[in-house]
């Protein structure tokens, strides 16, 4: 890969990011850029502080983790993102977190699922919508 743009830059980090996620079955990561491209935020999916999760037990793990996009946000002020570069299609929750901070483009490299919402959704909030293959 020659020198990469900035949303493939920021789904770079975002893929490094999520070689921290401590779970073994769906490995997510997020990085938020401003709008001059400095780094603003990143997150992965995990359990929140203190709390132990069985990865093995499917319902427990999906209602205690923490999405990547979330933990990203945690860490950001309202209006200071840009960009949200996440290794997966934000979820409509996520989407609906990253209008209220004033995310004007999303980009993504795989979708865990066909979400038909998620698409309308970022229709909805004037958010661009990006599927981007990293080489």
């Amino acid at each position: 890969m020659s020198r990469p743009n900035w949303e493939q830059y920021a789904l770079m980090i975002a893929k490094v990011a999520s070689a921290r996620s401590e779970d073994p079955y769906q490995k997510v990561g997020a990085c938020v850029l401003r709008k001059d491209y400095s780094v603003a935020s990143v997150g992965y999916n995990g359990a929140p502080p203190k709390i132990e999760i069985n990865w093995s037990n499917r319902d427990e793990r999906r209602a205690r983790v923490i999405h990547a996009e979330a933990n990203a946000f945690r860490y950001l002020k309202p209006q200071e993102g840009y960009l949200l570069a996440s290794t997966l299609l934000p979820c409509r929750s996520c989407i609906q977190l990253a209008a209220s901070y004033g995310i004007e483009k999303i980009v993504y490299i795989e979708e865990y699922e066909q979400d038909d919402i998620a698409h309308n959704l970022c229709a909805e909030f004037d958010i661009k919508l990006t599927k981007i293959e990293l080489d």
